[in-house]
């Protein structure tokens, strides 16, 4: 998961490897980049090296160690287990080959590893026999969850890492590395993941459910390296956040340069990374006064992750400055004015392990949420609960799962309601990285009663519905990534029925020969178990030349612009272009015969027009649609001019259809 950068930043973990001869160029460089924490590039090395000879021990250890330190550990289990091929197996491979199954959900595998690391290594025996416990409460966990549903945001996630939400008055912001896209050749990525480095970015919430197109914030928070983990104040006119610096290396002994450092220190690195906080004020709606937080002491070690008190009183962190009780720990600072603030004061033995204690966040009741990986927990980071103040604190619990899972977990905030709110967690698997999911109590599950039709002309303008037997449907769970899609059928009356959770939304994908595939989304809203959810699936036939009239596809009078109803309408064709990309068709417009010929002609050129740039706006591609403008040469009744019609006759002829193109007429005229 690319954040681990805010948790390696922290705690560094080092593998001591001989060096191969210093003739081996490739590897030397391969072995150059991974001393200098850039892991990502360090891998595509040692993989080329790979491809060209048999495969070597410390290539393939430096493998496992890349995918362990880049945090995907579904390849690090698998190379980690290909270093048991050679002889002397290393005790350090086996124990991460351990936590590697255990994150990747293997706790019989995990289990039976640490017992074999604890054979191997009887110091670390005690060490071995907690992380048995852990896999046996882990499975416990999960064979029992709790009432929750906790679901992808496919809103705010992306295929980059987002994580750390927080509110911001009606917005929520957010830590990413999503950068200018993946076809941005110009912007700088860090070694360490390979991605760009990570911004924070706001969305504004339109519904419960729905945002806003995301911004990263003002260039006054975002410098050209890492800027991430925001907290605000209770007005929200102040924001803590998390920086990047880079300090000059200076060679430290070697006693020091311990597992679980924060700090990166290697005679071959010019430079080390350190995390500090930083704080801004809210002046006519532009961050002002950027500065740094007084016991930011990036020269010598790294603190980050704040997170404000309820009252904006308290400020906690995360640092690895010395005298703590671990990897890092929990701190707090009281304020004392304006711009001051007591000295960092340890939060204590009841929160902080010998692990890592990260991304704390105080809650409107008081209960404080970290992430930790020395406390019992599922693999990776677990979030854990507890209520107190400053250094005393009682309760510390494991929230369990499905708050949490063999991967990381972190970054949990409610709502006001106490009940739903969002999550980060890379639980999705090493094709994933972080993303932000929400969290919500469990519905009970009702029954979804579908119908499928074929949309068939009429020849009175409108269109008729009728069933159509033996639809191959599949219908999925939006954001559950790696749940096998339900296979149904529908009868021969076009009906089907499964059943939902009103926690969850549905995509449901209807295909048959000779029709155009029809998907459709819906989230039910089952409150009782005897609940049922009617929906229809209403697919085209898949035939050229054959005008089918879209309904709610209205204008006011005179006009060419779209209303609501219409949109709602041209988004079921965009679904359907996406769905069949093979398709091209032309959609055309019509009016009555009233006015002249010449003005009719100009007006349903324009509705098609505006039609059309709708569906191009969804990102349909523009050789695909053709707009195109009929007037009153193609009215379905009597009533042209000087025929006196009643206004439903007439509004039978002011419509707007669609026709497939056929694919010999592509580049030509249509």
């Amino acid at each position: 998961m690319k954040i681990f950068y805010l948790l390696l930043l922290l705690c560094l973990p080092f593998c001591v490897h001989p060096c191969l001869a210093q003739g081996q160029a490739k590897q030397t460089k391969a072995d150059k980049h991974f001393s200098d924490y850039d892991y990502a590039l360090a891998l595509g090395e040692y993989e080329k090296l790979l491809e060209q000879g048999q495969p070597d021990r410390h290539i393939v250890e430096r493998i496992a160690d890349c995918y362990r330190l880049i945090n995907q550990p579904g390849a690090a289990e698998f190379w980690y287990k290909q270093t048991m091929i050679f002889p002397n197996l290393s005790t350090a491979n086996l124990f991460n080959y351990a936590n590697a199954c255990r994150q990747n959900g293997k706790y019989q595998e995990a289990k039976r590893a640490y017992q074999q690391f604890a054979q191997r290594d009887p110091s670390h025996r005690e060490e071995a026999q907690k992380l048995i416990k852990a896999c046996d409460m882990a499975m416990s966990w999960m064979n029992n969850p709790l009432s929750v549903d906790v679901l992808l945001d496919s809103a705010l996630s992306s295929s980059f890492s987002d994580f750390s939400p927080v509110f911001f008055k009606n917005n929520l912001v957010f830590s990413s590395d999503r950068g200018k896209g993946k076809s941005s050749k110009d912007q700088k990525v860090y070694g360490w993941t390979g991605a760009p480095f990570l911004h924070l970015y706001q969305a504004e919430r339109l519904t419960d459910s729905t945002w806003s197109k995301i911004e990263p914030l003002e260039k006054s928070i975002n410098t050209k390296f890492h800027n991430a983990t925001a907290s605000f104040s209770p007005d929200f006119d102040e924001i803590f956040f998390t920086r990047t610096k880079r300090v000059k290396k200076r060679v430290l002994p070697q006693e020091l340069t311990t597992e679980g450092s924060w700090q990166r220190y290697s005679k071959s690195d010019d430079f080390v990374d350190r995390l500090e906080i930083y704080s801004a004020t809210l002046v006519k709606d532009k961050w002002k006064d950027v500065k740094l937080f007084p016991y930011s002491k990036g020269e010598s070690y790294s603190v980050g992750h704040p997170a404000l008190s309820p009252d904006g009183q308290i400020l906690y962190f995360a640092s690895d400055m010395p005298g703590g009780y671990g990897q890092t720990d929990i701190y707090y600072c009281l304020r004392q004015g304006q711009n001051a603030w007591s000295e960092p004061v340890n939060a204590g033995p009841m929160i902080n392990t010998p692990g890592k204690e990260v991304f704390p966040l105080v809650q409107s009741n008081g209960v404080l949420y970290f992430s930790s990986d020395g406390h019992l927990g599922m693999g990776g980071l677990d979030i854990f609960s507890a209520r107190g103040n400053g250094d005393v604190w009682e309760g510390v619990e494991n929230l369990y799962y499905p708050f949490n899972s063999p991967r990381d977990d972190f970054g949990l905030i409610y709502q006001k309601d106490g009940k739903t709110g969002f999550l980060s967690s890379n639980r999705g698997g090493d094709g994933t990285s972080d993303d932000i999911y929400r969290i919500g109590p469990s519905t009970v599950p009702c029954k979804v009663a579908g119908g499928t039709f074929v949309r068939m002309p009429n020849p009175g303008g409108r269109t008729r519905k009728m069933p159509l037997e033996g639809v191959d449907l599949q219908v999925s769970i939006n954001g559950d990534p790696n749940g096998a899609p339900l296979r149904l059928l529908s009868d021969a009356a076009g009906r089907f029925v499964f059943m939902a959770k009103g926690s969850q939304s549905y995509t449901i994908r209807g295909s048959k020969k000779g029709y155009l595939t029809k998907t459709v989304q819906i989230a039910p809203d089952c409150r009782r178990l005897t609940d049922t959810v009617h929906i229809e699936m209403v697919l085209d036939r898949n035939t050229y030349d054959q005008a089918i009239v879209l309904d709610n596809i209205y204008y006011d009078l005179d006009k060419h612009t779209l209303r609501p109803e219409a949109k709602e309408e041209l988004n079921q064709i965009v679904d359907m272009l996406r769905e069949n990309p093979e398709v091209r068709i032309e959609l055309s417009s019509h009016t009555d015969s009233r006015q002249t010929h010449r003005y009719n002609q100009m007006l349903s050129q324009l509705r098609a027009s505006t039609a059309v740039l709708y569906i191009l706006s969804k990102g349909i591609d523009a050789k695909r649609v053709v707009a195109r403008g009929y007037g009153e040469t193609k009215l379905l009744n009597k009533c042209h001019d000087g025929v006196s019609c009643s206004e439903q006759q007439h509004q039978l002829n002011r419509r707007t259809e669609f026709r497939l193109i056929k694919p010999s007429l592509a580049g030509g005229k249509e």
